[in-house]
């Protein structure tokens, strides 16, 4: 038998999140813009704000018409310091994260699904990690060209680069782009090739994909971003990222006036066992609570939903009367 509590919350009562938007198309975007660069123009002081926009590591919440927000951080270059060195994190980390896409190629997909093929031969390897290697090669190899020419490097040559391996191509372009991230984010823009999958309506019982190599404009700023894209998704696909929290549906976050969000969630256990454990952060303010101011806000917003005013019940208002 199920735990009735005696309450319960209605969305009507707290404000809610907005709904996430949706592609109406379904199609999957391309690599370079699955997180479009925040574009902004500099202020009287000369800054402006970080590329990442509302992902941007240094950001702060700020509260417009009754509505928090994530607000960047302000800086005179396209990423904030801690971005920036995060940009470095992930250039040192790309040859082993090669290597390890390499050794999981060949593994079957592990999110509990089944494939079966009917007919033809089995493909023995991972096509989403082949993509991705592909993808990291092509990304990183086109930059160390930009910054090799914009630097007086010795350039990697189109000949040199086919009879590379893969490993040896982003090795060197690593070498060559960790001690010029500030180079590199620098750059102008000017039309780069990059290979794109698209969805096709070929297959007349359903959609087909295809890859198309176009060529688009590309400035520092689309560098930085195509890093942090490849990097998430190598961690994606090793599994490396940080499961879902756990969401408190239904409480509203404790700084009611100043954020208003139903956004609270399970907090993570500190890394130092001296470090107080919280027991809840709210996604949008970043308020946290103890398990024992938790539970006594629980009771609080259970009280005011229980004993909230009515309105009476009048001729008016009745059902069936005009």
């Amino acid at each position: 038998m199920k735990y009735a509590p005696g309450y319960s919350f209605r969305s009507s009562d707290f404000r809610g999140q907005p709904p996430r938007k949706q592609r109406p198309d379904g199609a999957t975007p391309p690599l370079a813009r699955i997180v479009p660069p925040h574009r902004s123009e500099p202020g009287d002081d000369g800054k402006r704000d970080c590329a990442r926009g509302e992902w941007c590591s240094s950001w702060h919440p700020v509260t417009e018409d009754g509505v928090t927000r994530r607000a960047p951080a302000r800086t005179y270059q396209p990423f904030c310091p801690v971005d920036r060195h995060q940009i470095e994190t992930d250039l040192h980390q790309m040859p082993a994260q090669l290597v390890h896409l390499a050794a999981e190629i060949g593994n079957p997909v592990r999110n509990g699904q089944m494939i079966r093929v009917p007919f033809g031969p089995r493909i023995l390897i991972r096509l989403d990690v082949d993509t991705l290697m592909r993808a990291i090669v092509e990304s990183l190899s086109s930059w160390h060209e930009r910054v090799a020419d914009a630097d007086s490097l010795t350039y990697p040559s189109a000949a040199d680069s086919r009879l590379q391996r893969q490993m040896v191509a982003v090795r060197n372009a690593e070498r060559a782009l960790i001690h010029r991230v500030d180079v590199m984010l620098a750059l102008d823009s000017q039309p780069m090739w990059r290979t794109r999958r698209v969805v096709t309506e070929r297959d007349p019982k359903g959609r087909s994909t295809e890859d198309i190599v176009e060529n688009e404009y590309l400035d520092g700023t689309d560098a930085g971003m195509e890093i942090f894209t490849l990097r998430y998704l190598c961690r994606a696909i090793l599994g490396e990222t940080r499961a879902r929290p756990e969401e408190l549906l239904g409480v509203p976050c404790r700084q009611w006036e100043e954020c208003g969000q139903m956004a609270l969630r399970r907090a993570d256990l500190p890394s130092d066992p001296g470090a107080p454990a919280w027991w809840s952060q709210c996604a949008a303010c970043g308020d946290r609570l103890t398990e024992a101011e938790y539970r006594e806000w629980v009771a609080l917003c259970a009280a005011y939903e229980r004993h909230r005013r009515k309105e009476p019940a009048t001729l008016e208002n009745l059902p069936g009367v005009a």
